[in-house]
């Protein structure tokens, strides 16, 4: 990733944490990383965890910024979410995943979809935060 791509991402990260702020979220963790991966944000609303990714596009030109996450990457998320849960001792607490979409040109225009991610996509379980 060059420094461009991540000076934008790291603008992108800082705009949808003020934008969700001002919604009433509480941001508690940004840029959260462990073996399996990381987490752009982690908010609170009330008593629930929101899990945030956050994708930055300078132009509509390359799609949405949604269509760009892939099965894969879903699941890789999931995985390192599941681990924040499981280090924090939060497995009780309601959570979900959003998606915040930063597009800068003229205006930056921002995109916030909640319950982007479903974690069901893990598997069956217990729970769907528990896939064993």
């Amino acid at each position: 990733m060059s420094d461009s791509e991540m000076s934008i991402g790291r603008f992108g990260e800082e705009v949808a944490g003020s934008y969700l702020t001002e919604k009433g979220y509480k941001v508690i963790e940004r840029n959260w990383r462990c073996k399996k991966g990381e987490l752009d944000l982690i908010c609170t609303s009330g008593k629930k965890i929101i899990f945030v990714e956050v994708k930055t596009r300078s132009d509509q030109g390359q799609g949405t910024a949604l269509e760009s996450l892939r099965h894969q990457q879903k699941m890789k998320l999931l995985r390192t979410a599941s681990n924040y849960l499981c280090q924090t001792g939060l497995w009780a607490r309601e959570c979900r995943f959003d998606f915040v979409s930063v597009t800068i040109g003229p205006e930056v225009k921002i995109d916030h979809v909640k319950n982007a991610i479903e974690f069901s996509l893990m598997g069956s379980g217990n729970s769907p935060w528990q896939p064993w």
